[in-house]
């Protein structure tokens, strides 16, 4: 018995009236989305710059929407909690996420209990972008970098830095800090970066790296010095601090960035809503106010493919970082 050569024709029309029918359920999925409050988690406490971030987009968002946008904590692990939640969630478009650069490009190739990589999820759009600062507490010096290395060398046993997070950008950029000026530092890594500074405050932790948001009202009033910024660029926040490639540690320049994604699978029409609304809150100047006003700078329009990009080049950058540590969160 021979197969019907219209068999093959009969089939190819079976799976276009299905991909046609799939099609017209995500159009008109789009369509009634979102007809209830969507779920924003920000891996930080509140207060932290991911979470000023969140809340942000959060209420200009949901304006555009027309539902709210409710935020959620959870810091567990440094954001690898709720990465790890993002990917078991639906992808409906009402559980989102505020993604850091720890989380997504350092925590998988640092943590061996990440299940995840940058193909869980669907990006959306990078938010705010901030370098970090090398800061201390007044004892060991005053701002001069000089200063600096000279109490780093002098102390025996060395020192130790502080991060706001193990595995986080601070606590790297703290090993290569130690590498280039040859002395064996001890990380002590924190939870957040409120604690650490806290610690700073009090001489407890005598260095770090830490996120500006949160340590520039402190230097500005002269209980923390600054010696330098980890961003391409001068801040606006401490624009008397050099950054790190003027003091000749070009390898240390890092621009730390929250943005916003989704589970993997998400609707193309839900994710283009989503990234629209996300554009149209960025581009708001109560939007860049709140930012400023957190130590955070509005990103460029990097959306989609360009935010993917950017975590792909960041991913492989920490890999190489984490693989020349050894280190290892478990």
């Amino acid at each position: 018995m021979h197969a019907s050569p219209r068999l093959p024709r009969r089939l190819a029309i079976a799976f276009g009236a299905l991909a046609a029918c799939a099609l017209l359920g995500q159009q008109a999925q789009a369509q009634d989305w979102p007809s209830k409050s969507i779920k924003l988690v920000a891996p930080s406490a509140p207060g932290g710059p991911p979470d000023a971030y969140a809340r942000a987009i959060a209420d200009l968002m949901g304006k555009e929407l027309g539902q709210a946008i409710v935020v959620e904590n959870s810091q567990a692990v440094g954001g690898m909690v709720a990465a790890q939640a993002l990917t078991r969630a639906e992808p409906d478009g009402y559980s989102l996420l505020v993604g850091t650069t720890g989380m997504l490009t350092i925590t998988p190739h640092a943590n061996s209990k990440a299940r995840y990589t940058l193909n869980d999820f669907t990006p959306l759009c990078e938010g705010v972008g901030a370098g970090l600062v090398l800061a201390s507490h007044p004892s060991v010096g005053k701002g001069d970098f000089g200063q600096l290395k000279q109490w780093i060398a002098a102390q025996n046993p060395p020192p130790t830095y502080s991060s706001f997070s193990p595995g986080s950008p601070a606590h790297f950029l703290g090993h290569q800090f130690s590498e280039a000026l040859k002395v064996p530092m001890t990380h002590v890594p924190y939870r957040s970066s409120p604690p650490q500074v806290t610690d700073m405050l009090a001489g407890v932790a005598p260095m770090g790296f830490v996120q500006i948001a949160t340590a520039a009202p402190h230097i500005k009033a002269g209980k923390l010095s600054a010696y330098a910024t980890t961003a391409p660029e001068r801040t606006v926040e401490l624009p008397n601090v050099p950054t790190v490639a003027e003091l000749g540690l070009p390898q240390l320049q890092t621009t730390v960035w929250f943005g916003l994604i989704g589970p993997k699978g998400l609707p193309p029409a839900v994710a283009e809503r989503l990234i629209a609304a996300h554009r149209k809150a960025l581009a708001s100047p109560e939007f860049r106010t709140r930012m400023v006003a957190s130590g955070l700078t509005p990103s460029g329009d990097r959306c989609g493919a360009a935010f993917k990009t950017v975590m792909e080049q960041d991913s492989k950058r920490w890999a190489g970082v984490v693989k020349a540590t050894g280190f290892q969160a478990d």
